[in-house]
Protein backbone atom coordinates (compact mmCIF):
# COMPACT_ATOMS: atom_id res chain seq x y z
CA UNK A 1 0.00 0.00 0.00
CA UNK A 2 3.36 2.49 0.83
CA UNK A 3 4.75 3.18 -1.92
CA UNK A 4 8.94 2.81 -1.31
CA UNK A 5 10.24 6.14 -2.04
CA UNK A 6 8.83 7.04 1.49
CA UNK A 7 11.85 7.71 3.57
CA UNK A 8 11.25 6.28 7.49
CA UNK A 9 11.41 10.31 8.64
CA UNK A 10 8.63 11.09 5.99
CA UNK A 11 6.21 8.14 7.90
CA UNK A 12 7.22 8.85 11.20
CA UNK A 13 6.21 13.05 10.26
CA UNK A 14 2.79 11.89 8.66
CA UNK A 15 2.21 10.12 12.27
CA UNK A 16 3.22 13.11 13.96
CA UNK A 17 1.01 15.53 11.58
CA UNK A 18 -2.23 13.34 11.05
CA UNK A 19 -2.09 12.06 15.28
CA UNK A 20 -1.24 8.78 14.11
CA UNK A 21 0.00 6.72 17.32
CA UNK A 22 2.66 4.01 16.88
CA UNK A 23 4.46 2.39 19.65
CA UNK A 24 7.97 3.32 19.86
CA UNK A 25 7.40 5.06 16.88
CA UNK A 26 11.27 6.57 16.91
CA UNK A 27 12.92 2.99 17.20
CA UNK A 28 10.71 1.15 14.49
CA UNK A 29 12.92 0.40 11.07
CA UNK A 30 11.23 1.59 7.90
CA UNK A 31 9.72 -1.83 7.17
CA UNK A 32 7.91 -2.45 10.44
CA UNK A 33 6.73 1.09 10.35
CA UNK A 34 5.42 0.72 7.25
CA UNK A 35 3.46 -2.37 7.97
CA UNK A 36 2.08 -0.90 11.88
CA UNK A 37 0.95 2.21 9.80
CA UNK A 38 -0.90 0.91 7.16
CA UNK A 39 -2.40 -1.75 10.05
CA UNK A 40 -3.27 2.26 12.09
CA UNK A 41 -4.85 3.63 9.07
CA UNK A 42 -7.15 0.77 8.24
CA UNK A 43 -9.02 0.57 11.35
CA UNK A 44 -8.89 4.51 11.45
CA UNK A 45 -12.37 6.25 10.89
CA UNK A 46 -11.02 9.18 10.46
CA UNK A 47 -8.65 12.13 10.32
CA UNK A 48 -8.37 15.65 10.76
CA UNK A 49 -7.83 17.59 7.54
CA UNK A 50 -3.93 19.01 6.97
CA UNK A 51 -3.86 22.33 4.84
CA UNK A 52 -0.07 23.15 5.69
CA UNK A 53 2.16 20.63 4.67
CA UNK A 54 -0.07 17.97 2.80
CA UNK A 55 -3.32 19.26 1.96
CA UNK A 56 -5.41 16.34 2.43
CA UNK A 57 -8.92 16.37 3.35
CA UNK A 58 -9.84 13.06 4.30
CA UNK A 59 -8.58 9.21 5.46
CA UNK A 60 -9.06 8.70 1.18
CA UNK A 61 -6.56 11.42 1.01
CA UNK A 62 -4.26 10.18 2.71
CA UNK A 63 -4.06 7.19 1.69
CA UNK A 64 -3.96 8.33 -2.03
CA UNK A 65 -0.86 10.47 -1.12
CA UNK A 66 0.83 7.27 0.84
CA UNK A 67 0.36 4.74 -1.94
CA UNK A 68 1.34 7.65 -4.73
CA UNK A 69 5.18 8.06 -5.32
CA UNK A 70 6.73 11.29 -2.47
CA UNK A 71 6.54 14.12 -4.31
CA UNK A 72 9.57 15.90 -2.55
CA UNK A 73 11.85 13.09 -3.79
CA UNK A 74 11.23 13.90 -7.57
CA UNK A 75 14.70 14.96 -8.16
CA UNK A 76 17.42 12.15 -9.54
CA UNK A 77 19.96 10.93 -7.76
CA UNK A 78 22.44 12.18 -10.98
CA UNK A 79 20.36 15.73 -10.89
CA UNK A 80 21.30 15.71 -7.51
CA UNK A 81 25.00 15.13 -7.51
CA UNK A 82 25.32 17.73 -10.32
CA UNK A 83 23.26 20.13 -8.23
CA UNK A 84 25.56 19.54 -4.96
CA UNK A 85 28.58 19.83 -6.77
CA UNK A 86 27.80 23.55 -8.12
CA UNK A 87 26.65 24.26 -4.99
CA UNK A 88 30.32 23.11 -3.35
CA UNK A 89 31.63 25.15 -5.98
CA UNK A 90 29.70 28.11 -5.19
CA UNK A 91 30.44 27.89 -1.24
CA UNK A 92 34.49 27.30 -2.39
CA UNK A 93 34.04 30.58 -4.62
CA UNK A 94 32.37 31.94 -1.69
CA UNK A 95 35.06 31.11 0.63
CA UNK A 96 38.07 31.61 -1.88
CA UNK A 97 37.34 35.61 -0.90
CA UNK A 98 34.92 35.34 -4.35
CA UNK A 99 37.38 34.55 -6.50
CA UNK A 100 36.09 33.47 -9.96
CA UNK A 101 39.16 31.09 -10.66
CA UNK A 102 39.44 27.86 -10.76
CA UNK A 103 35.93 27.50 -10.47
CA UNK A 104 34.00 29.94 -12.95
CA UNK A 105 34.88 31.76 -16.13
CA UNK A 106 33.26 34.48 -15.27
CA UNK A 107 30.89 36.26 -12.85
CA UNK A 108 27.76 35.68 -14.84
CA UNK A 109 28.51 32.21 -14.71
CA UNK A 110 28.49 32.29 -10.88
CA UNK A 111 25.06 33.86 -10.96
CA UNK A 112 23.79 31.49 -13.58
CA UNK A 113 25.14 28.64 -11.25
CA UNK A 114 23.47 30.25 -8.37
CA UNK A 115 20.48 30.58 -9.50
CA UNK A 116 20.19 26.54 -11.13
CA UNK A 117 21.43 25.74 -7.66
CA UNK A 118 18.32 28.08 -5.78
CA UNK A 119 15.60 25.58 -7.08
CA UNK A 120 16.76 22.84 -5.09
CA UNK A 121 17.04 25.00 -1.80
CA UNK A 122 14.65 21.92 0.54
CA UNK A 123 18.97 20.60 -0.14
CA UNK A 124 21.34 22.45 3.14
CA UNK A 125 23.98 22.65 1.24
CA UNK A 126 22.13 24.55 -1.66
CA UNK A 127 20.71 26.71 0.96
CA UNK A 128 23.96 27.52 2.26
CA UNK A 129 25.20 28.30 -0.98
CA UNK A 130 22.97 30.62 -1.86
CA UNK A 131 23.01 32.50 1.77
CA UNK A 132 27.05 32.90 0.95
CA UNK A 133 26.62 33.61 -2.46
CA UNK A 134 24.11 36.38 -1.54
CA UNK A 135 27.00 38.38 0.66
CA UNK A 136 28.77 39.23 -2.49
CA UNK A 137 28.29 42.65 -3.60
CA UNK A 138 29.60 42.14 -7.21
CA UNK A 139 25.93 39.77 -7.58
CA UNK A 140 23.40 41.88 -10.23
CA UNK A 141 20.62 40.75 -7.28
CA UNK A 142 20.06 38.89 -4.86
CA UNK A 143 19.22 35.35 -5.41
CA UNK A 144 16.06 33.96 -3.57
CA UNK A 145 16.23 30.71 -2.22
CA UNK A 146 13.04 28.38 -3.93
CA UNK A 147 12.04 26.04 -0.62
CA UNK A 148 9.17 23.74 -0.38
CA UNK A 149 6.35 24.77 2.19
CA UNK A 150 7.25 21.45 3.60
CA UNK A 151 10.79 22.13 4.13
CA UNK A 152 9.65 25.88 5.81
CA UNK A 153 7.64 24.63 8.13
CA UNK A 154 10.73 22.20 9.21
CA UNK A 155 13.00 24.99 9.49
CA UNK A 156 10.47 27.35 11.30
CA UNK A 157 10.06 23.96 13.96
CA UNK A 158 13.81 23.39 13.72
CA UNK A 159 14.40 27.23 14.60
CA UNK A 160 11.70 27.04 17.44
CA UNK A 161 13.28 24.53 18.77
CA UNK A 162 16.81 26.02 19.20
CA UNK A 163 14.91 28.90 20.32
CA UNK A 164 13.49 27.27 23.52
CA UNK A 165 16.53 25.72 23.96
CA UNK A 166 18.99 27.80 23.84
CA UNK A 167 20.86 28.86 27.06
CA UNK A 168 19.60 32.28 28.25
CA UNK A 169 20.90 34.72 30.91
CA UNK A 170 18.99 35.22 33.68
CA UNK A 171 20.01 38.26 36.48
CA UNK A 172 18.48 37.50 40.13
CA UNK A 173 18.68 40.17 42.50
CA UNK A 174 18.80 39.43 46.45
CA UNK A 175 21.47 37.18 48.58
CA UNK A 176 22.25 34.22 47.57
CA UNK A 177 24.39 31.65 50.11
CA UNK A 178 26.99 29.01 48.00
CA UNK A 179 27.85 26.44 50.41
CA UNK A 180 30.38 23.31 48.92
CA UNK A 181 30.71 20.42 50.64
Amino acid sequence: MIHPSHSRKDLIEICEVFNIEIEDIYDQPKISLVSLLEAEIEVMPEIEPEYEFYFIDDLEGLKRYLQSPNQSKNITIATKELVMKDARKLISYCKSGYDIYPHFESKDKVYETGKIVAEHCDISTCRRAIKLLNEDRSMPDKIEPIISNRMRKQLERKELVKKTTRGQFRSRQGSFKISFS
